[in-house]
């Protein structure tokens, strides 16, 4: 029994020595040279800070300059018998316009959606809390999806 829990323990081991992450720098085929802010809201801003990491200047990849504009809207989803609301719905779409290199002309056009729906609390301040919290999640998921996206133009 002593043999086969120390194979495992040694099998365990080994097995995760390959470990790298998915988002590291080094691997990327692209730098970002630009990035502009087209409206002053805090959601682009969230979604810049993000991006940042990859404006690197390297000059055997490929260069984009991007102009980022987001959108950000809360609705009430459902209410009760009463009319108070029971259900929430946070969606954010973010536009990134990517330009090649640094000329004016426009290369693609990155749209991404991302939406949450949660239920209402009594507790105002863990409401808001909660509300943050799922809106830094969505900002990151879509940071996310616009540097794989750039991997792949």
């Amino acid at each position: 029994m002593k043999k086969i829990f120390l194979y495992l323990c040694f099998l365990t081991f080994f097995s995760c020595s390959g470990y790298e992450p998915i988002f590291s720098t080094k691997d990327f085929t692209f730098y970002i040279s630009d990035i502009k802010n087209i409206d002053d809201k805090k959601t682009t801003k969230q979604v810049i800070a993000n991006i940042l990491s990859y404006k690197l200047d390297n000059v055997n990849n490929k260069n984009y300059s991007l102009k980022i504009n987001s959108r950000e809207n809360k609705e009430i989803t459902s209410r009760d018998s009463k009319g108070n609301p029971l259900t929430y719905r946070i969606t954010i779409n973010v536009e990134v316009a990517v330009f090649k290199g640094n000329s004016n002309n426009l290369f693609d056009t990155i749209n991404i959606m991302k939406d949450f729906t949660y239920n209402y609390q009594v507790n105002q301040f863990e409401l808001n809390q909660y509300k943050r919290n799922i809106i830094k999640s969505l900002i990151v998921k879509i940071s996310e999806e616009v540097i794989v996206t750039l991997q792949l133009m």
